[in-house]
């Protein structure tokens, strides 16, 4: 059996195997209530329901010793409430994947467990008024830093290191220069390098698929691995003594020039950060490390690289749970811290864990011992209290001011010139009152712890409270090009206090931090304020045996987690008390149908009371309070099986009743349907007849329409005949329409041409009109000139053919005279002639294109051929006529001499 309850607690045992006891089918029974057994889901169930029930917040706190499953059983309740909570926006897978990438980095095999958890988890898981998960938020307490650099004979560092050695891509190894895991000191050191039936290759690339789901970039991956390489190389980093007094130099070889390229400095950088003191030279000699101080010096550079990676981490995997938030006040806590701690060496991680351990306990004490109790007697319930171990005492073993543990070490951290044995000294100075501390020899003390005693050595207490860096490391760590690394150093930076002068730099580097104790404290008290402020719900996880074997089952060890957890106190007041509270609501409410009507009455108490007597119990057996029943260990029994018995009675009642009832109803049903199928067959030979009537008629219908006399198909085929000559007609209309706007388009087109053509011989005719009237003036001043003595040349008078002849035989030097101006009398007539022909034709042809114009009939096209054909013909007839002219005028003009003035005045001629 896995699983047990113990009161309100749940007992979770760890088989060491795997047991199908998850599933979807387990989740679907437990969401359905069908399955009322003791299971993860159940507690996980009731918490959902009282945070929407009564809108307020829950809390799972899971506790146990290191290697009881407390980190499956986290598991196990986160994947309930995601099947729970499931919604649209897909957060819930991001949040199952954060178990994937904070095991890789957080979680490594110790002497009692292969996955120890090294840090405190709580995971706050947001849900939307409906239900719906729409974020999550993790906080961390207290990364276990020391196990970077120094591990236990059996134990591995964190299991990062060896996932990436053994399942990085070969790229990346060689862009990492990465080496198996035996090859480096860190891990190498303890002699365990594996863990029997897990493949870290495997897990590596489940962590690949993890970043992906939760959106870390391929960018920001290689950053990561980077860092990681970076502190392996630093642990393989060597030094070699230089003088008596053990000074030491870094050995430049491989190591130093694959961290400092990692980190992104040169390798001269990182060997003087590693061997000097902060205010040293390079070159002074006196000033450099000895060899623990330079170990010591490489140790811390890589512890703090790497917790400062994990918060880096918890950091981006927030912002990606983050980004579906939407805030509702309702909200389920799971919280996940290491347990208790008593190992051969106890330092000062151990005692960190144990007081976080003592914190969880009185918390759980607080609500489950000590309220519960004060609820009795604030009722008014008489009853005798349980005595269990109150772990106060020891708390304020750890926290009282001025003189705790953890005070004490504050002011001891302060010192300058204090040692790990001075801190011994002044615990048992201050302390030894305490009834929880015991003062041992040398650097040793005792605490007795609510699970045990255990035994503490200081060594290296202030070394790890202090948690410092040098300044040579920090101004190493500014000026890498490693974004991740100035990021990691820009946060320390913050802490310091800012200088008001500039020669204050370096103080400022060194200037007080929190250390690591009260840090711790004041994470631990605002965890404590939120888990406050839910509705706690407890798992409790046992381990069976120490050797992790399943079916081996060590019934002492066993007892003593119950004895440390508080648990058989809370059985113990279960027992003697009254573990069974129900308001008097609530019970009136469950049990009051058992009473006869007539004791009935109206007040919750009274029914209350009524019911407790009809059944005769003991008053010892219960106790009346004023808000609440409270009854006995094994009463509450006999009032179920009755309920039971009665309700089993109604049931019965009610299946009789509802069975005659639906018997008479199917009877009324059958009698009815008889009815209806009886009178169907009269229905529908009714419907038949009616529609045999209906056909008759038709036929009759239409046998008169077939006896109409002929002249209806006569209209008939007029109709359909003046319908085609209609169509007909249509389509001649439509051919008209179309032969009329292509004959107009057409005319148009004449039109313009003829236009055209008319402006064409009117510029024509005008021209030659010019030619004429020039070769008129021309002419006549030509006769002007060639007869000086005449007074009357322009008009001759000759009476007949014989006054010319006489004149022509004329005697002396009018003779030729004459005889010129007959010539040039013949020329002028035929000028005449052709002006007046000229004139004759151009008013034929305008009066002929007019007329064409005018009249859109006929053939234009064949008209226009014609008269253009006559107009070149008469235009070609009449320029041979003109140049026959133009030849005889300048025959003669050449006879008679004229001189080249009267030549050049003959152009006109030129057509």
């Amino acid at each position: 059996m896995i699983y047990s309850k113990a009161g309100p607690v749940l007992i979770a045992m760890n088989p060491f195997k795997d047991v199908q006891i998850c599933g979807d089918d387990f989740v679907t029974a437990y969401r359905k209530k069908l399955v009322d057994k003791p299971h993860v889901y159940a507690i996980a169930d009731a918490a959902y329901n009282e945070m929407m029930r009564d809108d307020v917040n829950q809390s799972i706190i899971i506790s146990g010793e290191s290697g009881a499953g407390k980190t499956e059983t986290a598991k196990i309740a986160m994947q309930y409430l995601a099947a729970l909570g499931g919604g649209s926006c897909g957060v819930e897978h991001a949040i199952l994947q954060t178990n994937c990438i904070l095991e890789a980095f957080g979680n490594a095999k110790s002497s009692r467990n292969d996955n120890a958890s090294r840090f405190g988890k709580l995971l706050e898981i947001h849900f939307s008024s409906v239900g719906k998960i729409c974020g999550a938020e993790i906080q961390t307490l207290f990364l276990e830093k020391s196990r970077v650099a120094r591990l236990e004979n059996g134990e591995r560092s964190y299991h990062i290191f060896y996932q990436l050695c053994a399942g990085a891509p070969s790229m990346l190894k060689e862009r990492l220069n990465l080496k198996v895991a035996s090859d480096y000191k860190y891990l190498s050191q303890s002699g365990c390098l594996e863990i029997d039936g897990v493949d870290d290759a495997q897990k590596f690339y489940m962590l690949m698929e993890a970043f992906a789901i939760l959106q870390i970039c391929e960018e920001d991956q290689l950053q990561v691995f980077s860092v990681l390489a970076a502190v392996l190389w630093l642990g393989n980093v060597s030094f070699q003594v230089m003088d008596d007094e053990n000074h030491v130099e870094v050995l430049a070889d491989e190591a130093i020039t694959t961290a400092s390229r990692l980190m992104g400095c040169s390798a001269q950088e990182l060997m003087l950060a590693l061997s000097t003191h902060d205010n040293a030279v390079e070159d002074s000699i006196d000033k450099r490390l000895t060899l623990q101080q330079a170990t010591d010096a490489r140790d811390a550079l890589a512890k703090f690289i790497y917790v400062s990676l994990f918060d880096w981490l918890v950091e981006q995997i927030n912002k990606s749970l983050q980004v579906g938030r939407c805030y509702t006040g309702r909200s389920i806590s799971i919280l996940d811290i290491y347990g208790f701690e008593s190992l051969k060496k106890n330092n000062f991680e151990q005692m960190c864990t144990n007081y976080a351990n003592e914190r969880l306990q009185q918390h759980f004490n607080r609500h489950l011992l000590k309220l519960e109790q004060e609820e009795c007697e604030l009722d008014g319930v008489d009853w005798t209290k349980v005595d269990f171990e109150d772990n106060q005492e020891c708390l304020d073993l750890f926290e009282k001011k001025p003189f705790g543990l953890l005070s004490l070490l504050e002011e001891e951290s302060n010192c300058p010139k204090a040692t790990d044995l001075t801190l011994a000294d002044k615990f048992k100075q201050h302390l030894n009152g305490n009834s929880c501390f015991k003062a041992e020899r040398g650097r040793y003390f005792s605490v007795c712890h609510h699970a045990g005693e255990v035994l503490y050595d200081t060594s290296g207490f202030l070394e790890k409270n202090r948690d410092s860096l040098s300044s040579v490391t920090i101004q190493l760590l500014s000026s890498c090009s490693s974004q991740l690394l100035r990021l990691f150093t820009s946060k320390v930076l913050k802490q310091a206090q800012k200088p008001t002068d500039t020669s204050c730099q370096m103080n400022a580097l060194d200037s007080p931090k929190p250390s690591v104790g009260i840090k711790f404290k004041a994470q631990l008290f605002k965890l404590m304020h939120q888990l406050e402020s839910s509705t706690p719900h407890f798992v409790c996880c046992i381990k069976p045996n120490s050797k992790q074997l399943p079916g081996v089952y060590e019934a002492e060890l066993v007892l003593q987690q119950l004895r440390c957890s508080g648990v058989s106190e809370v059985v113990r007041i279960s027992r003697s008390g009254y573990p069974t509270r129900m308001t008097h609501q609530e019970f009136a409410g469950r049990y009051g149908f058992l009473l006869p009507k007539a004791t009935v009455a109206k007040d919750p108490l009274s029914v209350s009371i009524a019911v407790l007597q009809q059944f005769s119990f003991l008053p010892e057996m219960y106790q009346i309070g004023y808000m609440k029943v409270y009854l006995r260990t094994g009463l509450i029994a006999p009032l179920e099986d009755k309920r039971n018995k009665v309700l089993r009675g109604i049931i019965g009642v009610q299946k009789y009743f509802r069975g005659y009832w639906v018997r008479r109803r199917c009877h009324q049903i059958k009698e009815g349907t008889t009815k209806l199928q009886s009178n169907v067959p009269g229905r529908n030979a009714g419907r038949k007849a009616d529609a045999l009537r209906t056909r008759r008629k038709s036929s009759r219908k239409i046998s008169e329409v077939k006896d109409m006399p002929s002249e209806l198909e006569e209209l008939r085929r007029r109709v359909l005949q003046a319908e085609a000559t209609l169509e007909r007609k249509e389509e001649e209309n439509a051919e008209l329409q179309e032969q009329l706007q292509q004959f107009q388009t057409r005319w148009s087109d004449y039109e313009a041409k003829m236009k055209s053509m008319q402006d064409v011989w009117q510029k024509q005719m005008a021209s030659l009109q010019v030619s004429l009237s020039a070769a008129r003036k021309s002419l006549t001043s030509d006769n002007t000139a060639g007869q000086p003595g005449r007074v009357d040349v322009s008009s001759p008078r000759y009476d007949s053919e014989d006054a010319l002849s006489m004149g022509s035989r004329t005697p002396g030097a009018s003779t030729p005279i004459n005889g010129v101006a007959r010539e040039t009398n013949g020329t002028l007539n035929a000028v005449g002639n052709l002006v007046k022909e000229f004139d004759q034709q151009r008013q034929t042809f305008d009066d002929e294109v007019k007329a064409l114009i005018e009249v859109k009939s006929g053939h234009p096209d064949e008209e226009l051929r014609k008269l253009k054909h006559r107009f070149e013909s008469w235009k070609k007839e009449y320029k041979a006529r003109l140049r026959e002219t133009k030849t005889k005028t300048k025959t003669k003009l050449h006879k008679h001499g004229h001189s080249e003035e009267e030549k050049r005045r003959k152009k006109w001629w030129v057509i």
